[in-house]
């Protein structure tokens, strides 16, 4: 079998004409096998082993990153007290936002392809050299809040 690196090595000349992304998707397999071959060669598995390492590993990080995203949206919160609009997100780590309404001097909606398909928006508050973002605001709830800043300000 030949190492990856030596592959790259005799397709050099080929390597000089490719799209920069061409490149880099081989340079990824080549690491990919690399990694494969000296894991593989230094914990002494075989191959249908390495296998269900990889696919436990997949489903390991598909499972952290379903606990992660039910974490995040279970903690964002929003809400508007005493002309103060409060953001509180973060699933490990917690942040908190204060927009003081009446230093709001533009507010912009934001809706993608995506967003329109789950009746979302995200809601951009631009204050005095600063922008904070409010995302995943149903589209009827962003029109409810948009007119109470109106009222306010």
């Amino acid at each position: 079998m030949v190492h990856p690196f030596f592959v790259h090595n005799i397709c050099g000349d080929i390597m000089e004409e490719l799209p920069q992304k061409a490149k880099a998707v081989m340079g990824i397999y080549g690491a990919v096998a690399t990694l494969t071959q000296s894991s593989v060669a230094f914990f002494r598995f075989n191959k249908d082993d390495f296998i269900v390492i990889l696919v436990a590993l997949f489903v390991a990080s598909t499972v952290g990153s379903y606990v992660y995203i039910v974490l995040f949206f279970r903690h964002y919160r929003y809400y508007i007290r005493d002309d103060v609009i409060v953001i509180k997100k973060g699933a490990l780590f917690k942040r908190r936002h204060l927009i003081y309404v009446d230093k709001i001097s533009t507010i912009t909606i934001h809706e993608s392809f995506v967003h329109r398909w789950f009746k979302l928006c995200t809601i951009y508050f631009h204050a005095q050299g600063s922008v904070v973002r409010l995302s995943f605001v149903p589209v009827n709830k962003s029109d409810e809040l948009q007119k109470i800043l109106d009222s306010r300000h």
